[in-house]
């Protein structure tokens, strides 16, 4: 059975700044999500400007690790 992660991030640069969005087009929490997927992890992602920032229902109880990015 994966582990069951969830990438959450606050996704503020990647909206805010061009330069940071053309890096991380998919935000960074995308970047460290799919490094993730391949090492045989379950992987969401969920950032703040989402309801309940995303972490709302049943996200927690289906997570097994929870990873914070943050500035």
């Amino acid at each position: 059975m994966p582990i069951r992660v969830t990438v959450w991030n606050e996704n503020r640069h990647e909206q805010k700044n061009p330069k940071v969005a053309e890096i991380y087009p998919e935000g960074i929490h995308g970047a460290i999500a799919s490094a993730l997927e391949g090492q045989g992890c379950a992987v969401k992602t969920a950032t703040l400007d989402m309801p309940e920032h995303g972490l709302g229902g049943d996200v927690l109880e289906q997570t097994d690790v929870l990873v914070w990015w943050d500035h």
